[in-house]
C-alpha cells in the first residue's frame, strides 16, 4: 500500500527556485515523512583528461561534490529546525538520471519528487531527457512538480482505464485510485476519476465506438470500492491528450495520477507513451505510478 514515510527530493543544483522541495515541504504538513535531498550531477569538463589530468580532475570532482553537499545542508537545516528528519546525499554520474534510479533502488522511498518543465518536441526526440527516462525506469511513484501551487483542499485526478485498451494491467487502476486516495486523505483533498473511451480509428479511417454506458458503469464500480462520489467520475470520448488536461483545468486539479508502462526506446520514438504525451499539456503536477509486477524494461541503444 502506498504510504508517505520516506520521500526522495531531487534538487536542481544552483537553481534559484526548488519546486520539488516546496512540494515536499507541503507534503510534510500532511504526513510525518522523512526527507532525503539528493543531487545527481555530471559535467564533461571534470572528466579525466578532458581539461585536467586525472588527479586534478578527481580533486575538482571532490570539491564539486562538497559544494553540492553544502548547498543541500543549507536547504535542509531550516527543515530540521522545524522538527523534520532530513538527510542529504549527492552522486556523480553520466547520465544523471541513472544515479537517481540507483539511489531510488538503494533508499526505496515511498515517493520521488522532481521538478519539471515544458520540453520541446525536438528535445524529446534527440535528447535522453531525464524526465522521460525516469518515467520509464524509476520504480517508485514519482511526483513531477510544476510551478502551480496546490490549493488548500487539493484535488487528485486518477486517470483510469477499466477497458485496459492502453495495455495496462487491470490492477494498476486500483493502485492509481488508492494512491490518489492516500494523497487526498492526508491533505484533506478529494479524488476524481477520469476515463477516456477514445479509440484510434481502424486502419486510421474507420472510427471505433465503445459502449459508453458500460464504460460509465465500470468507472462507477471502481469509484464505489474507494468511496469516490459518482459526481467525481468523468467519462469522455475525447482523446486523453485533450480530455484529461481539459478536466484537470475544470476541477483545478493539484495533481493527475497516471499509470506508466515502460516500452523500448524504439517504441517511444515511434508511438510515444500516454504519460509522456499528456505531461506537457497539464498545468498541474503529475504523479506517475507503475504496476506492481512488470517485466524489466528493454534497453535499446540508438
Amino acid at each position: 500500500m502506498f504510504e508517505l514515510k520516506t520521500i526522495l527530493v531531487i534538487i536542481e543544483p544552483g537553481a534559484d527556485t526548488q519546486p520539488a522541495l516546496d512540494r515536499a515541504k507541503q507534503l510534510t504538513r500532511y504526513a510525518d515523512a522523512e526527507l532525503e535531498l539528493f543531487i545527481a550531477d555530471y559535467s564533461t569538463y571534470l572528466e579525466d583528461g578532458y581539461y585536467f589530468d586525472p588527479l586534478k580532475a578527481q580533486e575538482l570532482r571532490r570539491e564539486h561534490g562538497e559544494k553540492h553537499l553544502q548547498e543541500l545542508e543549507e536547504l535542509a537545516q531550516p527543515l530540521r529546525d522545524n522538527g523534520l528528519q532530513v538527510s542529504a546525499a549527492t552522486a556523480w554520474g553520466n547520465p544523471p538520471y541513472e544515479e537517481i534510479i540507483r539511489r531510488t533502488q538503494e533508499l526505496k522511498p515511498d515517493l520521488v519528487i522532481k521538478s519539471t518543465k515544458h520540453h520541446e518536441k525536438l528535445a524529446r526526440l534527440l535528447l535522453s531527457n531525464d524526465d522521460w527516462e525516469l518515467i520509464r525506469y524509476c520504480e517508485a511513484p514519482m511526483l513531477l512538480v510544476k510551478d502551480r501551487a496546490w490549493t488548500a483542499e487539493p484535488v487528485f485526478v486518477a486517470a483510469v482505464d477499466p477497458e485496459h485498451s492502453h495495455d495496462k494491467p487491470a490492477s494498476l487502476d486500483h493502485k492509481l485510485v488508492s494512491t490518489a486516495g492516500v494523497m487526498a486523505r492526508a491533505s484533506g483533498g478529494s479524488v476524481h476519476l477520469y476515463h477516456s473511451t477514445h479509440l484510434p480509428p481502424l486502419s486510421g479511417l474507420y472510427p471505433i465506438h465503445s459502449d459508453y454506458k458500460t464504460d460509465i458503469q465500470k468507472v462507477n464500480a471502481i469509484a464505489e470500492q474507494y468511496a469516490v462520489p459518482d459526481a467525481n467520475c468523468y467519462v469522455s470520448d475525447a482523446e486523453i491528450t485533450a480530455g484529461l488536461p481539459a478536466l484537470a483545468d475544470l476541477v483545478q486539479a493539484s495533481a493527475v495520477v497516471m499509470g506508466a508502462v515502460s516500452r523500448s526506446r524504439v517504441d517511444r520514438l515511434l508511438i510515444g507513451n500516454t504519460a509522456e504525451k499528456v505531461l506537457d499539456k497539464l498545468e498541474c503536477d503529475v504523479l506517475i505510478v507503475k504496476p506492481d509486477h512488470r517485466p524489466a524494461p528493454e534497453r535499446v541503444l540508438l
